[in-house]
């Protein structure tokens, strides 16, 4: 097949450092069976050296792969951690060759080095006959174009020349909306040509990457839509920077945003955008928005054509919170209910808090454990697929992203990864929930206590003096603190730890709280979250309180919230509305241990009758509790 030979990566030896390297070339690398597909590299296992041109950064896809071409041709190595290459840059990988979903790569290579900058490469142009015809295109920069015969939610589509099809697939983490493809469209698609599973198709990196009627005067387009900062306080203006170019040149640009309390609904107001360096575009929204998310989409025209990204716009738009939401909020569950998800769940959020389990410590270099207070509900993971950030314990971070449930646990998804900030370092961190075995292994409502165990999900705790019960291999054992297994939590460390757990021991165990495949396990991250025999001290305090009920609930016009103080504590009980807004104070100061029953007569701080509708009870004890109950008034 056809090559396209560019720059200086025809050299086949290159001085790297104070050594020479053997080069070889991608496309001896790269060989598949032509009839069924399979990779039958003859280099599959050894290692080898390969050198190319960037042209996948790290995180298009997710957090390790990368695309390099060279002037035979190309193919991706998986390297977590690795520097931020970017488009044009020349890289030497050593590493041994694997495959992947039936695509040939480098796994974690053994070494890498920027050799020099380049201009980024032109993909080569292929028809999609030739793509689906020759596994050796797999791993090329190429460009095809199509008819579109049908689109698949905004995952994928599949594109037609009259002969062959292929699939055209979008990694949800490139943010690219097709939103305005719609079958019967002619796309040109510049994308890496993958295998997965056997099938070739095109995977494109951005917006940009997908150009509607290549061969006329095509329109604007407008890729890498987002707020220079996915964080900020309600009173915050939100700039917001685009890339957008057309073939004749942009005569217009704007931004339409709108003031969004969580029903999605309103319209959008304009804001021109300025062109404040080559592609780049940007424009800002006024601060002092009162809702929780700020909705937002952009507008580009040329002489004849206008388009809008997310290419559904004014349907569909790009979102961004406003102000932070606590970590509580996110994570709490009523513990008697069977469901045990966020209620925040698909929302929009910014939390910050003290990383508890750093970048490597929650078992991927995506993932990380935030936390911002100590106690019940007060810890979060991070999934991060780009594995762009490096976070270490002590890191005060802010992240701009959305809530979702993973087979019951709780995560925090970040827009990308530029939406992760860390913002200080070597920060205090929260001390560990002393907790109860039994109260961290309940994730049943049978016992009639509720289900407990939710409430310190990847919260930082600490058990007390505990009997070792059992080991159930792969490093895992049972500890109790009463010595009855209906007691008992299973200890998973995320390392092989140097203690070798004994049936009988006495220890105590210090780690994050996890839930995996239906259990709560604990989760040491250190020989120091083990302490042994007699160090090992039984410390479990007693609640501060927390509530015991509302009723009437629905209620009207009066209803009784019932709470309990087990010392005497500062305590503060308040009544907001749906928006998170201030209704009044029922409790504010020091109470006295014992039971208490406060009434609310549906009445602001003022005086006056609020309208009917659900509000929020939430109730604060000292630094150890904060919990909210929902009330419905109905007149």
């Amino acid at each position: 097949m056809k090559r396209m030979i560019y720059g200086a990566v025809a050299l086949m030896l290159v001085l790297s450092g104070a050594a020479y390297a053997q080069i070889t070339d991608m496309n001896d690398v790269q060989l598949y069976d032509a009839v069924t597909g399979d990779p039958i590299s003859p280099y599959d296992g050894q290692v080898v050296t390969v050198q190319g041109t960037l042209y996948v950064e790290n995180g298009t896809y997710n957090g390790g792969t990368h695309y390099i071409q060279d002037a035979t041709g190309g193919m991706n190595f998986y390297l977590t951690g690795a520097p931020a290459y970017v488009y044009g840059d020349v890289i030497q990988v050593t590493g041994e060759v694997s495959t992947y979903g039936g695509e040939i790569n480098i796994y974690m290579p053994s070494s890498y080095t920027f050799i020099e900058h380049v201009d980024p490469i032109d993909p080569v142009t292929a028809t999609i006959g030739e793509l689906l015809s020759d596994y050796e295109w797999v791993g090329n920069y190429v460009y095809a174009e199509g008819e579109v015969s049908s689109v698949d939610g905004n995952s994928k589509f599949y594109m037609f020349d009259g002969t062959d099809t292929i699939q055209v697939y979008i990694d949800d983490t490139t943010g690219i909306n097709l939103g305005a493809v719609a079958v019967g469209d002619i796309y040109g698609v510049s994308s890496p040509c993958v295998v997965y599973n056997g099938e070739i198709e095109l995977k494109p990196r951005v917006q940009g990457d997908l150009v509607e009627d290549p061969s006329g005067d095509t329109a604007p387009v407008i890729s890498n839509v987002a707020p220079l900062s996915w964080v900020g306080e309600a009173a915050d203006p939100i700039t917001v920077d685009a890339s957008i170019v057309d073939d004749l040149g942009v005569t217009s640009a704007m931004l339409y945003y709108r003031d969004d309390a969580g029903d999605s609904t309103g319209a959008f107001i304009p804001v021109a955008m300025s062109n404040v360096s080559g592609d780049s575009w940007q424009g800002t929204i006024p601060g002092g928005m009162t809702g929780r998310q700020v909705d937002f989409y952009v507008e580009a025209s040329d002489v004849g054509q206008t388009v809008v990204s997310p290419g559904d716009a004014p349907a569909g738009w790009y979102e961004t919170a406003v102000g932070f939401t606590s970590i509580y909020d996110c994570q709490y569950a009523d513990p008697d209910l069977e469901y045990q998800g966020s209620s925040l769940r698909d929302k929009v959020v910014s939390i910050r808090g003290i990383v508890t389990a750093g970048t490597g410590d929650v078992g991927a270099n995506s993932k990380f454990n935030l936390q911002d207070g100590t106690g019940a509900f007060t810890g979060i993971l991070v999934y991060e697929g780009s594995a762009s950030n490096y976070v270490l314990p002590g890191d005060q971070v802010a992240i701009g992203g959305y809530i979702d449930e993973y087979y019951g646990l709780t995560e925090m998804i970040p827009h990308n990864g530029g939406a992760v900030y860390i913002e200080s370092f070597g920060n205090d961190l929260p001390e560990p929930a002393i907790v109860d075995t039994r109260v961290l292994a309940d994730n049943s409502l049978e016992d009639g206590n509720g289900i407990l165990g939710e409430a310190y999900e990847s919260v930082w705790i600490k058990t007390a003096s505990s009997t070792v019960l059992d080991t159930l291999g792969y490093g895992e054992w049972i500890i109790s603190d009463t010595g009855a297994r209906a007691d008992s939590v299973v200890v998973d460390p995320i390392i092989t730890l140097s203690y070798e757990p004994i049936i009988g021991d006495q220890v105590t165990v210090e780690g994050y709280m996890n839930y995996s495949y239906g259990d709560y396990v604990i989760v040491p991250i250190s020989d120091a979250g083990i302490v042994t025999g007699e160090s090992a001290v039984n410390e479990i305090p007693m609640p501060a309180g927390g509530f015991r009920g509302i009723a009437p609930n629905p209620f009207n016009p009066m209803t009784e919230i019932s709470f309990v103080m087990n010392h005497d504590n500062i305590a503060q009980l308040n009544v907001y509305n749906m928006r998170g807004e201030f209704i009044k104070s029922l409790v504010n100061g020091p109470l006295a241990t014992g039971d208490y029953v406060m009434q609310w007569d549906g009445t602001n701080h003022d005086g006056q009758s609020v309208s009917s509708g659900t509000y929020f009870a939430r109730l604060r004890i000292g630094t150890e509790v904060l919990q909210v109950r929902k009330m419905s008034l109905v007149k």
